[in-house]
């Protein structure tokens, strides 16, 4: 029989078990660190990094800057302006972009949960 549970625990991946009936003590595993916490920004600051960080700057601090030859004074996400809108108002300025202030719409490049994920993260990572 323990022929038959040494192959079967084989070929379950296991290793077999030491059927040694010795007294040696076997010592107690290492303490492990706790598990790093989900990152539950990451989706966000990923997008943000493709589709925002260009205009924006990393940081959301935004600013004057030239694309494709306009020069544009693009929104600080820190500012209290911004910190005051609602979410929907945030998301509502990606799907549709600010054609008058040079911002894109998102609309046909993010989905709606993407765009959720943007906003938590300007929430939390950027405006902290």
């Amino acid at each position: 029989m323990i022929v038959i549970g040494a192959i079967a625990s084989a070929a379950c991946g296991t290793a077999p078990t030491n059927t040694s009936t010795s007294n040696a003590t076997t010592p107690a595993p290492a303490a492990t660190t706790a598990a790093t916490p989900l990152d539950e920004l990451a989706g966000g600051r990923a997008l943000y990094s493709q589709n925002c960080a260009a205009c924006h700057k990393e940081d959301g601090t935004g600013g004057k800057m030239t694309i494709e030859g306009k020069t544009l004074n693009v929104d600080d996400l820190t500012s209290d302006k911004i910190k005051k809108f609602s979410d929907e108002k945030i998301s509502g300025y990606i799907i549709n972009g600010v054609p008058d202030e040079g911002m894109p719409a998102f609309k046909d490049d993010l989905t709606e949960a993407q765009i959720r994920e943007v906003v938590l993260y300007v929430r939390r990572g950027i405006q902290k």
